[in-house]
């Protein structure tokens, strides 16, 4: 019997770059689930297990990504999930781990996300 592939929560304003995202994390093994703000992470977040990695777009609309960065080094069940970040800056926060820089390649993204999480494949 086979195990789930690890989950990773994708929070992406930009529906191109998240369905993009969202196709190659899934052809590469992962289950990717994706929202588009910070408010809809952390809903998410609300109803099913911690994913094993965020990889969150730091400017998303209502909740940006310092919001939710804040929001779930606060929550002891969320505090020691791994956040990449996805900006074209150098971001600096305790959550993030890692931090991908705009405009980056299919296989940056996959590396970045290997360092952190293994696929089942």
């Amino acid at each position: 019997m086979s195990r789930a592939p690890p989950t990773l929560l994708i929070v992406e304003d930009d529906s191109d770059l998240r369905d993009a995202l969202v196709e190659i994390l899934t052809a590469e093994g992962f289950h990717a689930v994706a929202t588009a703000t910070g408010d809809d992470a952390l809903a998410w977040m609300e109803t099913h297990p911690p994913p094993a990695l965020v990889i969150l777009d730091m400017w998303t609309p209502r909740r940006d990504g310092w919001l939710l960065l804040d929001s779930l080094h606060l929550r002891h069940t969320l505090a020691d999930v791994p956040v990449v970040a996805i900006s074209a800056g150098e971001e600096k926060h305790p959550a993030i781990r890692e931090v991908l820089q705009k405009p980056f390649d299919r296989d940056l993204l996959v590396a970045c996300v290997r360092r952190f999480v293994h696929a089942l494949h």
